[in-house]
């Protein structure tokens, strides 16, 4: 029986020794699931507390802490303020192995996603390093586009990035006019959880001959057929100021005839006509045009 007790109490004795195991973390909340870490506290932190801060004024965001706690301030939300800033701590507190994994206080309407945001060259808008910006209510998700323009000898590249919604991600949205794989391609990349966009620039491959033939044009003077690639299953018009008025034809893909892309300048652009039937555009007349967007 002695034995008995001896052993329990050295086992309680033991797990008193090695302490409460809880999930630590300091960053933006949306963050928290992928890059939390299991720690073993001090004998003293009987808790372990999730705290989330708010900031508003001049500065507008939040973060979320987690972390072993003595627990003085548990389960209570403290007002405060610095210069120009109004700060909000809202912290919660449990007291089991590892019991702040889900523990998160509620974020509340004003929480809102914060994406990198850039706009020029990959080198300069490749990777994390940028400013964010918080998003609008409407917008929970964050977007990269890499955009490849080769309508002219040179081909330039340049990238985006910024808020977005993820119902409006376009993918690939290109054409081709038949002198170049690729004559213009925005590819978008969209993400969800606060400042995801950290990504490099996205080259395109057009892949290969998808079995559509289409009229090309690349300018008013020069004409031909060209056969589609990849995701470029229309065949495409942009049209001048009327409908025989035909700037540009080509192959393009569906994101592009409705118009999902960063909006670009080329001289006698008006609107842009598509149809997915073999060389049904500008060069047969007697066809339908099945999509209409105005540039």
């Amino acid at each position: 029986m002695k034995l008995l007790l001896k052993s329990g109490l050295y086992s309680a004795l033991l797990c008193l020794a090695v302490g409460l195991q809880c999930f630590t973390f300091r960053g933006l909340p949306d963050h928290a699931s992928q890059e939390q870490k299991a720690e073993t506290c001090d004998g003293k932190q009987q808790y372990c507390s999730s705290t989330f801060i708010t900031y508003s004024g001049i500065l507008h965001g939040g973060v979320l802490v987690k972390e072993c706690s003595f627990g003085e301030t548990c389960n209570r939300t403290h007002i405060g303020s610095l210069k120009h800033i109004e700060t909000s701590q809202t912290i919660l507190c449990c007291d089991k192995d590892l019991c702040n994994q889900d523990l998160v206080p509620d974020l509340g309407e004003d929480y809102r996603t914060e994406c990198l945001a850039c706009q020029g060259p990959p080198k300069t808008c490749g990777g994390n390093n940028h400013p964010s910006m918080r998003c609008g209510p409407s917008q929970k998700s964050c977007i990269e586009v890499s955009i490849t323009n080769a309508l002219s000898q040179d081909i330039m590249h340049s990238m985006i990035k910024s808020c977005s919604n993820t119902s409006a991600c376009p993918g690939l949205s290109a054409f081709s006019n038949g002198q170049k794989p690729v004559s213009y391609a925005s590819t978008h990349h969209c993400c969800n959880g606060s400042q995801c966009n950290g990504g490099e620039f996205t080259d395109e491959d057009p892949g290969e001959e998808n079995g559509l033939e289409c009229y090309s044009r690349p300018s008013p003077e020069e004409s031909g057929t060209m056969r589609c690639k990849g995701q470029m299953t229309q065949c495409m018009d942009l049209i001048g100021s009327s409908p025989d008025d035909v700037v540009m034809s080509g192959c393009a893909t569906e994101a592009f005839c409705q118009g999902l892309y960063p909006h670009f300048k080329m001289p006698g652009w008006e609107s842009t006509q598509c149809c997915a039937e073999a060389l049904c555009n500008h060069g047969n007349n007697g066809v339908k045009k099945e999509t209409h967007h105005d540039s």
